[in-house]
């Protein structure tokens, strides 16, 4: 039995002694296979009326003398023509890149406020292979409103109520007066241009009990599209004032 063992151990140590270092497969980041990748996959942002710039980095696994450049394209999205994308270029020695992508507001369909997503793909080059290859960009137009609607559910005693809105200066930008509607429970609403700026918005009630009576609660918005710039009402007494800005 001693034996067995003795020539089982010469066995494992002549094989393993008789294995040839250059046959191991090594990592060799100058002469080996080169594949490429973005180092983030997804990225979300809105896009004013100017536009905007993303920047996606890309890694690559060789290093090279030289700068090299790699082509993307987007693969899939109902804005094409909204993508401008310049090519990934890694610079000489370095092992990481980044591509920038521009976004054309202007050119993004879809409903206010809707995210809408592109597929952005990479192509390696002749003899490289590329791996995580698909970045998904995920953006939406930044509401930009100025018409806005007011909307006033009075209760039974309407012509109490009155309402302004008054911008940063303290100009007076819109006012229904006190009296101005008959009274009886309804919904009021008004058209109103607002221009880019801060303002107060200010209902008063001239008995001094807010937008209550025995039955009903009444209550005020200011919206413009899918935004709410300001809302109040209920029992506020004499006055109640909410400030709101408008694309800010």
């Amino acid at each position: 039995m001693k034996n067995y063992f003795k020539i089982l151990g010469l066995s494992l140590a002549v094989i393993l002694t008789s294995c040839d270092p250059d046959e191991q497969e090594q990592f060799d980041n100058v002469n080996g296979s080169t594949a490429i990748a973005f180092s983030q996959t997804s990225i979300e942002t809105s896009v004013p009326t100017a536009g905007r710039t993303i920047t996606l980095p890309v890694t690559i696994t060789t290093i090279s003398s030289e700068s090299r450049s790699f082509n993307v394209s987007v693969s899939e999205s109902d804005d094409v023509a909204a993508f401008t994308l310049g090519s990934v270029v890694i610079p000489a020695n370095s092992y990481e890149g980044i591509l920038d992508i521009t976004i054309d507001f202007d050119e993004i369909g879809g409903n206010d406020g809707e995210v809408r997503t592109a597929l952005i793909q990479l192509t390696p080059s002749e003899g490289a292979s590329a791996y995580n290859d698909i970045a998904t960009v995920s953006y939406f137009r930044e509401i930009v409103c100025n018409d806005a609607t007011l909307t006033i559910n009075t209760d039974s005693f309407a012509s109490e109520t009155g309402f302004q809105i008054i911008d940063d200066a303290g100009v007076i930008v819109y006012e229904l007066a006190t009296g101005s509607l008959a009274n009886g429970v309804q919904t009021f609403t008004a058209d109103i241009f607002l221009a880019d700026g801060c303002y107060t918005a200010v209902i008063t009630d001239s008995y001094s009990d807010g937008q209550v009576d025995s039955t009903t609660t009444g209550n005020y918005t200011i919206t413009c599209s899918i935004i709410t710039f300001a809302t109040g009402g209920g029992a506020f007494g004499a006055s109640q004032s909410v400030p709101f800005c408008v694309n800010q």
